[in-house]
């Protein structure tokens, strides 16, 4: 009797051992699969992201162009520039709530980490890689420190 007991004891070991590794081999899986999925939402919201900043961008302009021809506006030009001024705040009041905001470049100095140098301009008043326009503002996450869209910038390039 002792033997069947062993046999039986045997069974239920082996059975217990093969659901147990069963169990950590769908853990394993749907750990993998949680990380694909996250991965594949980051890749999308990246996107989502770009786009928006791509309307910033267009905001941008828009408000440029505008204030070069803020004087000879009228009463209806000038009332179009504050309705896309607000809008332009709606966007990045968004943005921010998602902790995104408008990269501010630590220096006078184009740094790669920050920048993408998009053309280049002679100024012999002024050192190489100082950056003298901001073409398309750059955007971070700041609870993740991470950089979503470098700034596209003008830098000095005096060739020597």
């Amino acid at each position: 009797m002792n033997r069947q007991h062993t046999i039986k004891e045997t069974d239920l070991h082996a059975l217990l051992h093969g659901k147990l590794i069963a169990f950590q081999r769908e853990i394993i899986s749907l750990k993998q699969h949680a990380r694909e999925q996250e991965e594949a939402f980051r890749i999308q919201e990246h996107g989502f992201l770009l786009d928006l900043f791509e309307i910033a961008d267009a905001f941008d302009v828009l408000e440029s162009n505008m204030q070069d021809r803020q004087d000879s506006l009228d009463k209806t030009g000038r009332r179009l520039m504050k309705n896309t001024a607000a809008i332009k705040r709606k966007l990045l009041r968004l943005l921010a709530s998602r902790h995104i905001e408008p990269l501010e470049l630590s220096a006078d100095l184009a740094q790669i980490e920050q920048c993408k140098v998009v053309a280049t301009k002679t100024d012999l008043n002024l050192d190489n890689e100082t950056i003298v326009a901001v073409q398309k503002k750059g955007y971070i996450d700041t609870v993740r420190n991470i950089i979503l869209r470098k700034a596209e910038v003008v830098t000095v390039c005096n060739e020597q």
